[in-house]
C-alpha cells in the first residue's frame, strides 16, 4: 500500500463475507482489506474514460490470459485495447453481413419484380 490510508468500515452480509475469505490466498490477496481495496481499484480503473462511455468487463480464461500476456509482451497491446479492437472487429462483420444479406433481399425482390409469370404458375 502506497502513502496513508484512512481506516473506513463497512456492513457487509455473510455471503459478501464468505466471497471475500475465499479470495484471501489468491493472486497476493493476504487480507479482505487486501481484497477490498483490489476491488475499489477495478472499480474506479473500470470506469469509462469520458461522460456517456460505458464500460464493460469480460471474464477470459487462463488460455486467452496467457495469449494476451504474450501479445502484450510482443506489442505492446494491452488487455482493453486488445478487448476494443475485437469488438470493433464483429462490429464490423456484423455490419457487412447485414449489408450482405440485404444486398440479396434486394436482388431477389429486383429479379421477383422483373419476372414475368408463366401461365401455369397459379398462386
Amino acid at each position: 500500500m502506497s502513502g496513508q490510508s484512512t481506516l473506513t468500515s463497512i456492513r457487509l452480509d455473510a455471503d459478501t463475507l464468505q466471497g471475500l475469505d475465499m479470495l484471501i490466498g489468491q493472486n497476493g490477496l493476504n487480507t479482505r482489506s487486501d481484497v477490498i481495496r483490489l476491488a475499489i481499484q477495478q472499480l474506479l480503473n473500470g470506469q469509462a474514460k469520458l461522460p456517456g462511455m460505458k464500460s464493460v468487463r469480460v471474464p477470459i480464461g487462463r488460455q486467452m490470459e496467457q495469449h494476451l500476456a504474450s501479445l502484450y509482451e510482443l506489442f505492446g497491446v494491452t488487455h482493453e485495447q486488445a478487448a476494443s479492437e475485437g469488438l470493433q472487429l464483429y462490429i464490423e462483420k456484423k455490419v457487412d453481413q447485414l449489408g450482405l444479406q440485404d444486398r440479396l433481399n434486394d436482388a431477389v425482390a429486383e429479379a421477383r419484380a422483373t419476372t414475368t409469370p408463366s401461365k401455369e404458375y397459379h398462386e
